[in-house]
C-alpha cells in the first residue's frame, strides 16, 4: 500500500493514508464475517465507490445486501456485474435465484437457477442450487413444468429483468411505457401470463377497460384458474359497477400457497371493500419482511383501518411514511385520498 502512503509536512516524518477499494473491501468482508452486515455495507459501498469496475466488490456487496433483505439493490447489482462488469461470473446467477426465493418469486428464482446450472454445471454452487430448486419445489406444486419444462427457454436472465421493469413503470404510472414493454416481452414469449396480466392492468388504467378486458379473459381461456387473472377481472367489474358476488364466492374459496398470489388476493378483497378476507390474507405476509415493501404496507394499513383496528392502521402507516415520506397525511381513510390502483 506504500502507494498510498505520502510523506508531509517539514521534516517528511509525517504520514498521511489514502485508503483505495482494495482496503474498504478488506474491512467490509471482516466485518461480514462478523455478522456486522450493516458495517459491511457501509465499507463495501465506499470501496465500490473507489473501484466502481470491480465485480468482486460489486458481488461481495450483493450478497451483504441480501443478508440485510435488500433484495431489489442486490438484484441491480447482480444483474449490473452480468450484464457489464463480468458476465462470466456464473455465481451471480445462483445468488439471484436465492434472493428471487426469498422474495417468493420461485418461477424468477427457478429461471436464474437453471441458468446458472448450464453456466456452470460443476461450479462450486451447483449442489446448493440443486438444493434450492428441491425446496422451491416443495413450495408449489404448480411450479413442476417450470423445473422440467419440455423446452428450454431463452434470454430468461432479460425476462425476468424487463419484467421487473415493466412492474416499476405500472407501479409508477408509466402506462404506455409499460405497454411497450410487456408487449415486448409477450412476443417472445407467448404464455408469460404474467405479463399478460400486466399488459391487461396497463390498458385498464390508460384507459382501454374493454381491450383490458379482453386480454383478462383471453388469459382465463388459455390458462384457466390463473389468480391474477381472475382477480384482474373482479376489480375490473367492481370499477364498473357490476354484480361481483360470484366472482368474490370463487375467490374465498383460493388458498394460495406462494407470497405472491397471497398478496395479491388480499388486496384484491381490500380494494373491492372485503376488508375482512383483506386484511386476512395480508396479515399472513406480516412474519415475511423480506417481502414487504411500501405496497404491502399500504393496502395493510387501509384494510386494517376498515377492520377497526385504526391503532394498527396508524402504526403501518407510519412505517410507510419511513419509506416514503411524502406519504405523511395521505392515508387512504382521510379526507379525499382515494385508494391506489395498482396492484
Amino acid at each position: 500500500m506504500s502507494k498510498n502512503i505520502s510523506e508531509n509536512g517539514s521534516h517528511g516524518n509525517v504520514l498521511t493514508f489514502y485508503p483505495n477499494g482494495e482496503f474498504y473491501f478488506t474491512k467490509g468482508v471482516k466485518a461480514f464475517q462478523r455478522n456486522d452486515f450493516l458495517l459491511a455495507k457501509k465499507y463495501l459501498n465506499r470501496a465500490l465507490q473507489l473501484e466502481p469496475s470491480e465485480p468482486v466488490i460489486a458481488c461481495q456487496l450483493a450478497i451483504t445486501l441480501s443478508e440485510l433483505e435488500e433484495y431489489d439493490e442486490s438484484n441491480q447489482i447482480l444483474y449490473k456485474i452480468i450484464k457489464e462488469l463480468d458476465q462470466g461470473m456464473y455465481e451471480c446467477h445462483y445468488f439471484l435465484a436465492n434472493n428471487y426465493a426469498y422474495m417468493g418469486k420461485y418461477k424468477d428464482a427457478i429461471h436464474s437457477a437453471k441458468l446458472y446450472l448450464d453456466r456452470a454445471p460443476d461450479g462450486d454452487f451447483a449442489n446448493d442450487t440443486l438444493e434450492l430448486l428441491e425446496v422451491i419445489s416443495f413450495e408449489d406444486d404448480d411450479l413442476e413444468d417450470d423445473l422440467f419444462p419440455q423446452e428450454p427457454l431463452l434470454d430468461e436472465e432479460e425476462l425476468i429483468e424487463k419484467q421487473d421493469h415493466a412492474r416499476q413503470l405500472l407501479a409508477e404510472g408509466n402506462f404506455t411505457e409499460a405497454i411497450l414493454l410487456l408487449q415486448t416481452i409477450m412476443e417472445g414469449y407467448p404464455e408469460f401470463w404474467p405479463a399478460y396480466n400486466n399488459l391487461a392492468l396497463a390498458y385498464y388504467y390508460n384507459g382501454a377497460k374493454e381491450k383490458a378486458k379482453s386480454i383478462v379473459q383471453d388469459v382465463l381461456e388459455k390458462n384457466p384458474g390463473n389468480l391474477h387473472a381472475m382477480c384482474n377481472l373482479t376489480v375490473f367489474s367492481y370499477y364498473e359497477g357490476l354484480n361481483i358476488q360470484s366472482f368474490v364466492t370463487t375467490l374465498e374459496k383460493v388458498h394460495p400457497i406462494s407470497i405472491d398470489h397471497r398478496y395479491k388476493l388480499g388486496v384484491t378483497f381490500a380494494l373491492i371493500g372485503e376488508y375482512e378476507q383483506g386484511y386476512k390474507w395480508l396479515k399472513t405476509l406480516l412474519g415475511l419482511s423480506n417481502t414487504l415493501d411500501a405496497s404491502f404496507y399500504y393496502w395493510f394499513a387501509y384494510a386494517a383501518y376498515y377492520v377497526n383496528k385504526e391503532a394498527l392502521a396508524e402504526k403501518v402507516w407510519k412505517k410507510l411514511v419511513q419509506m416514503h415520506p411524502e406519504k405523511e397525511g395521505q392515508e387512504p381513510w382521510k379526507g379525499n385520498h382515494t385508494p391506489s390502483t395498482i396492484q
